[in-house]
């Protein structure tokens, strides 16, 4: 047996120990998605124009609120405009927001009771067609972003969406109000906007891969310690994958691992490599591609913020 795996296994079991607390082997993750328009990457500024329509002056004063929130790295992301101003912004948003409201008669099959017995009691169910309501609620905003400095349209997007309820004669429920209806797709709509102009920050844990098949006795016990380290002292976890790669230990599950090990502490570029060999081991799986793409995505989210960094200085002057 390797003298390594020899040594080190009795010392890091009695580590493991160290914590018993009844939590799933993660790794925590942060990072960044780009936005889904990238040429806001360099608009600084963003005035709230007209929107028309019955609702468009809602979804006006909800972007203002969301794009005046954004803030990435603890910076402000946009500085927004409201209404009219002497200020001139790197590009305008305006738009035209409908909602329609349809109501129309028509049955449908229901539960009911159709015989009764003493005290009221339901005797017999059945299935029967009942008279109805349904109501439609179709929404649909159009959304433009214009450049300032060349006039020209950089983004273009509609939202549609659409609520649809039927109540029938017997049914204990309401029509929700058609009012909170239009607000609750007003916001949605907005919140979409956001996620298309400006990039969002994330933190969540990963699970990291347990399968232990095809390691010797040794290294299955020194690889199950590392995991067992994520509890108490993820940074060690790392360590010990790390050093179980440079004793020659290669599997599927200590590439990804060590993927995320680097994708935690921020080096970009060995996460993709170790992802690399993880789906060269296992070509298909799903969490090594999923964390490929994550981290790509993190990758190009970072290179749009540096180039709006290196934009400001021309923009404020």
């Amino acid at each position: 047996m390797n003298k390594f795996w020899t040594v080190t296994i009795s010392g890091m079991m009695t580590l493991s120990c160290l914590s018993n607390a009844a939590q799933a082997e993660v790794l925590t993750i942060e990072g960044l998605t780009p936005a889904s328009s990238p040429e806001f990457a360099e608009i600084q500024s963003i005035a709230i124009g007209d929107f028309g329509g019955s609702d468009g002056r809602a979804l006006a004063f909800e972007l203002e609120d969301r794009l005046s929130a954004v803030t990435v790295f603890g910076q402000p992301y946009f500085d927004v405009i409201g209404g009219r101003s002497a200020v001139q912004s790197d590009a305008s948003l305006s738009g035209n927001v409908t909602a329609g409201i349809e109501e129309y008669e028509t049955v449908a099959r229901r539960r009911r009771c159709v015989k009764r017995g003493e005290k009221d009691k339901c005797l017999t169910y059945k299935d029967i067609e009942v008279d109805c309501l349904s109501r439609t609620i179709d929404f649909r905003a159009q959304v433009r972003a214009t450049r300032y400095r060349d006039g020209r349209s950089i983004y273009t997007q509609a939202y549609p969406d659409q609520n649809e309820q039927t109540i029938c004669f017997g049914d204990d429920d309401e029509f929700a109000s058609s009012e909170s209806v239009i607000r609750t797709m007003v916001s949605g709509a907005a919140s979409a906007i956001r996620n298309d102009l400006a990039p969002r920050e994330y933190r969540f844990e990963v699970r990291i891969l347990e399968n232990r098949k095809g390691m010797t006795k040794a290294e299955g016990q020194y690889f199950k310690a590392a995991i067992k380290m994520t509890k108490s002292n993820p940074a060690e976890a790392c360590r010990m994958w790390d050093e179980a790669a440079q004793n020659g230990l290669v599997h599927l599950s200590l590439a990804f691992n060590r993927g995320l090990c680097a994708e935690q502490r921020g080096d970009l570029d060995a996460a993709l490599a170790l992802y690399d060999e993880a789906i060269s081991l296992s070509p298909g799986k799903f969490e090594v591609s999923e964390a490929i793409n994550r981290t790509n995505a993190h990758q190009r989210a970072l290179d749009e913020w540096g180039l709006r960094q290196s934009s400001e200085p021309e923009n404020q002057s």
